[in-house]
């Protein structure tokens, strides 16, 4: 009541009349605003199922912009910067304050070992004061790329260190397209990342990624539908979003919510590694360096989580490796860290025994049977309407998954899909093209989805 007292103080020098006046009819505004629609009586109130909020933050533009200078520039190439300034020059829509809410939430899902667990996640959506009212927006899951530090994953944004910001680029993208599209923007951690300390991250799994992230798309839509959240209605429309990582998981989700029956509006996967068992193990066995190595001590570590006893690590690994890559590879290290552990000239086959070797060379291996069986694109025609898009020169992600995956879905005749060939582009000046790419891959899937989503 601190609030209200203040505001009808300012208006001492009103006429007494006037006065009572206007503190009735402000008090019936506040109350009125204030007060929670009702579900429909077509639903029930939400006793489970949904989004627990853990912690809740307010952000608005201006922390968008501070972020945004933390973010790499290449002049070279498209950056967040452009992806910014393209996006808030769009029709932002009738949103009333500009504020968004970051909630830390928890849901139910399962573990590695197929067991029951609360896994954590992102949620971010627009946060309209009394009177502005309720958005009805879209639901859009942002799956992040690939990140080894259980601290980086989206839920634990909120108690990033400044310096830290660099390592949630996803985390601009989501922000403005919750505060300038008006969208519901949900971002799951994974197993084996945010508050799941106990287990490893299942990297490129498809079944546990795919059931993680379905999982918090259906706690999302029971959270928001049916007029029972304050702040966001859910207007029935839901879309998969994702680069790297985040591009195999918004497939092997896609495939997964189909199989449940979840209508998709569409689907948005770029630059991801589809193709395990072709054109990344071709990465993995070739007599290239590999820009980014410690894709590998990842893919290792979640498979041996998986699958222990066709990838042990007695079985795979040669010493040093075979101390250091489980070691180091635990989601507590950076990538500097795991590098280091690889052979110095970058080159991944090196760390793999003979017999590993060979084992996945042969096509009827067990070792390259779950290769195969990860893949995202096969045993699955998707029904969605989907954005295949890739960058033509990926030097971490090598076009082929993205070439793989077309014939597959073309050869199956599908006309729901929409292929992006992107680039080649030059050599940026820091990083890795996979990385330089990311901008315009985010700024060009969020064109599409906004296409869909009116």
């Amino acid at each position: 009541m601190k609030n209200l007292k203040s505001i009808l103080t300012c208006h001492h020098g009103m006429p007494g009349s006037l006065t009572a006046l206007f503190s009735l009819l402000f008090l019936f505004i506040l109350i009125t605003s204030c007060k929670k629609d009702k579900p429909g009586p077509e639903c029930s109130e939400l006793t489970g199922g949904g989004l627990e909020v853990v912690d809740h933050a307010d952000r608005n533009a201006q922390d968008i912009i501070d972020m945004s200078m933390f973010l790499p520039v290449d002049s070279n190439e498209y950056g967040y910067d452009d992806f910014y300034n393209e996006m808030v020059q769009e029709k932002p829509g009738t949103l009333g304050l500009k504020l968004i809410a970051h909630e830390e939430v928890r849901y139910t899902s399962t573990d590695n070992n197929g067991n029951k667990i609360q896994l954590t996640g992102l949620l971010i959506y627009p946060y309209n004061l009394p009177p502005f009212g309720r958005v009805n927006a879209p639901i859009i899951s942002v799956n992040h790329g690939t990140q080894l530090q259980k601290k980086f994953a989206p839920s634990k944004w909120a108690t990033a260190k400044w310096k830290d910001w660099k390592d949630f680029p996803e985390m601009l993208v989501a922000d403005v397209m919750a505060l300038y599209y008006g969208w519901i923007i949900i971002m799951p951690d994974y197993q084996g990342m945010g508050s799941d300390v106990t287990e490893n991250h299942p990297y490129c799994n498809r079944d546990r990624l795919a059931t993680a992230t379905a999982d918090m798309v259906e706690a999302a839509e029971v959270t928001f539908s049916c007029n029972r959240h304050p702040y966001a209605k859910w207007n029935g429309k839901t879309f998969l979003y994702g680069f790297s990582e985040g591009g195999f998981v918004t497939m092997a989700a896609a495939r997964e919510l189909e199989t449940r029956k979840v209508d998709l509006t569409g689907v948005v996967c770029m630059d991801g590694p589809y193709d395990l068992s072709g054109t990344m193990l071709d990465v993995m066995l070739g007599d290239n360096p590999f820009p980014v190595p410690y894709f590998l001590p990842m893919l290792m570590v979640g498979y041996n989580t998986m699958y222990n006893t066709t990838y042990g690590y007695d079985l795979m690994l040669k010493e040093p490796y075979r101390t250091d890559i489980p070691k180091y590879t635990t989601g507590f290290y950076d990538e500097t860290v795991v590098n280091s552990k690889m052979p110095p000239d970058r080159i991944l086959k090196k760390i793999f025994t003979d017999s590993f070797y060979d084992s996945l060379k042969n096509f009827n291996s067990k070792a390259f049977q779950i290769l195969y069986e990860n893949n995202a694109y096969v045993n699955w025609a998707p029904k969605s309407k989907m954005l295949l898009w890739h960058c033509k020169n990926d030097d971490c992600v090598p076009f082929g998954n993205f070439s793989v995956a077309k014939k597959r879905f073309n050869d199956l005749g599908l006309t729901n899909i929409e292929y992006v060939e992107y680039g080649p582009i030059d050599n940026p000046k820091s990083g890795t093209i996979h990385v330089a790419v990311a901008p315009k891959a985010f700024k060009d899937g969020a064109k599409w989805i906004r296409r869909y989503s009116k």
